[in-house]
């Protein structure tokens, strides 16, 4: 049975599992190893900006999503982070993770979120694409490592 729970530090030896297995890493020059996740995830807990929730496929954590409730503009906010296991990826967990996270944010006063992906990754922005998301624009050099640096912005209305 599936369920989504709200997640904390608590969750994070989890969070860097997750996102050590969704192969989101696949398009970047360098592998990143699991004590630099740890690291980044930890400090995305530091900052506070985020809302994190994850889904539970019975004991097993195998997806999480975040948002942060802002974004420039009237009532805006940010679906900064989706993370899905590799090899439950196709399933519906993504899907399940943004309607969640969609629904929440509406709830919560937001009319539209938005969402940065990086330019070359095609299978990610189809999946945004299938899920509503228009693309809204390009921005050259976003992302500080790898070769492939654009970053895309989509957008969704609530």
């Amino acid at each position: 049975m599936d369920k989504i729970i709200r997640l904390d530090r608590r969750h994070l030896e989890e969070l860097v599992l997750i996102d050590f297995e969704s192969d989101h890493q696949g398009d970047r020059e360098e592998r990143i190893t699991k004590a630099q996740m740890k690291k980044r995830v930890n400090e995305r807990f530091d900052s506070c900006h985020e809302i994190f929730f994850g889904l539970r496929h019975g004991k097993e954590l195998v997806g999480y999503v975040t948002l942060k409730p802002f974004f420039p503009g009237y009532k805006h906010c940010e679906i900064y982070w989706l993370s899905v296991k590799k090899r439950v990826q196709g399933l519906g967990v993504g899907t399940t993770l943004i309607r969640f996270i969609e629904n929440y944010a509406k709830k919560h006063g937001f009319r539209k979120a938005f969402l940065y992906t990086g330019k070359n990754m095609k299978l990610t922005r189809g999946f945004y694409e299938k899920m509503g998301y228009s693309l809204i624009n390009e921005f050259p050099d976003y992302y500080s490592s790898g070769r492939n640096t654009t970053a895309v912005l989509y957008a969704n209305s609530l």
